[in-house]
């Protein structure tokens, strides 16, 4: 009879990944720490999200399985009250209200932009964005023109502000608009910034849970990334940035115009999804926070 190795408890090996995902969830929190601090989030405050979450996710669990949902149902398994729950949804739909106001605005700015650099009628053969007038000035295209092209409920004046102060463009002479960058990227600690943060953090954290659970049949969702053999100085910091912005930007322009020209004969506005694609840059300092925590000496009468 031959040595079959030492026999796993599938009970055991649950609790590993269950311990490895609580793990994997507190070091994706770890930096929104510092933000969280910045802006006052207290640790109450942080857990009523969590239980809002949970609760939110188990109604959607249950609805896809044809299960009871109602508030009642949804309490007795988070431990809570049916008012809580019934708290908590409504906090939570006020709030998603304003978000969908902030990311609406982030998606028409982006379609804006993209209009500008695509549409021959205001860019160059050569893709470049042509100067557009806030009024009549001979052959000069307008600005008005480009918003009404876009397809989106900007106004001009919300349109200009929100492209000046993010940097997205230049204004000249007090009535030319010059187009400084393709991408949309908030600037300062504003409401379109955080809310970007958790938009991004949201695509990072869906991926790797789709390819986690996915059928084998299925495609996986792309996911590379790469950190430095070694440690880098601060001049050596901004050389490996300056080295992603140049490849970085055409690579995220080059997805964003192939979306544009190539993709459109896969439209599907019934049942269809959108998807995207994200680059970022990022300090690994996991292991020093972790190691942080074996640094805390704790005396045994704090236990008792």
């Amino acid at each position: 009879m031959f040595n079959q190795g030492r026999h796993l408890d599938p009970g055991a090996v649950i609790d590993d990944e269950r311990t490895a995902l609580l793990e994997a969830i507190e070091e994706s929190l770890r930096p929104l720490m510092r933000a969280a601090f910045a802006y006052g989030v207290s640790y109450q405050d942080l857990v009523e999200v969590v239980r809002a979450l949970y609760i939110f996710a188990l109604r959607e669990r249950n609805e896809s399985q044809g299960r009871p949902a109602d508030p009642t149902r949804l309490g007795m398994m988070a431990g809570v009250t049916r008012r809580e729950v019934v708290k908590l949804v409504v906090s939570r739909q006020k709030r998603e209200q304003q978000r969908q106001l902030v990311l609406k605005r982030i998606d028409q700015i982006g379609l804006l932009l993209g209009r500008w650099h695509d549409d021959p009628g205001f860019s160059t053969p050569y893709g470049a964005p042509l100067d557009l007038s806030l009024q009549p000035e001979g052959s000069f295209r307008l600005f008005d023109d480009l918003i009404r092209a876009s397809g989106t409920e900007l106004d001009r004046d919300t349109a200009l502000e929100v492209l000046l102060t993010n940097r997205c463009a230049e204004l000249h002479v007090g009535k030319f608009v010059r187009c400084t960058t393709r991408a949309f990227l908030p600037l300062g600690k504003d409401l379109s910034k955080i809310t970007r943060l958790g938009r991004l953090g949201n695509a990072l954290h869906s991926t790797f849970t789709y390819n986690l659970f996915k059928d084998p049949l299925q495609p996986s969702y792309f996911d590379r990334a790469m950190v430095s053999d070694f440690p880098l100085s601060a001049p050596g910091r901004d050389a490996m940035l300056a080295q992603l912005r140049a490849d970085g930007e055409d690579f995220i322009d080059g997805m964003d115009r192939w979306v544009s020209n190539k993709a459109i004969g896969y439209r599907d506005d019934e049942s269809g999804l959108r998807y995207g694609v994200t680059a970022l840059f990022f300090e690994d300092s996991g292991e020093a926070a972790r190691a942080g925590i074996n640094d805390w000496t704790v005396s045994d009468e704090a236990l008792s």
